[in-house]
């Protein structure tokens, strides 16, 4: 899966926010495949989402009365060492390609680590080419 369909959405930064999209998203079926909800001071924030099954997420938040937009990312399969990301971050850069945002994780004990990476949408075949 290396282009994946990323769902953004703004929610109130105060307790149980978070708590109840994942909770929707489940009672909803929607596996998470990567999730982002950066530390941020503002009353809302930015959540962004890769799901397993798109079109079950789209329907259910939509019913739900979440509001969010979409965006195809690259979402790869990187080995769990020391210098993966940076290698994959080094093809970009040769190629002129702007990392937009990224964000990664990986189990310790894993021998792979997954890396969603959002660049310009003119630039995404040409990222997904040299890295995906």
């Amino acid at each position: 899966m290396p282009k994946a369909l990323q769902l953004n959405l703004k929610l109130a930064n105060e307790p149980g926010t978070l708590s109840k999209l994942c909770r929707d998203l489940a009672d909803y079926g929607v596996n998470l495949l990567a999730l982002s909800a950066p530390d941020i001071a503002a009353k809302t924030g930015p959540v962004r989402l890769l799901v397993a099954n798109p079109d079950l997420a789209r329907r259910n938040m939509k019913q739900a009365g979440y509001k969010f937009t979409e965006e195809e990312v690259l979402f790869v399969e990187l080995k769990n060492r020391p210098g993966a990301l940076a290698k994959a971050m080094e093809k970009l850069a040769r190629a002129k390609i702007n990392v937009r945002y990224t964000y990664a994780t990986a189990y310790t004990k894993s021998q792979k680590t997954a890396a969603v990476i959002a660049v310009d949408d003119d630039h995404l075949a040409r990222a997904h080419k040299l890295i995906g």
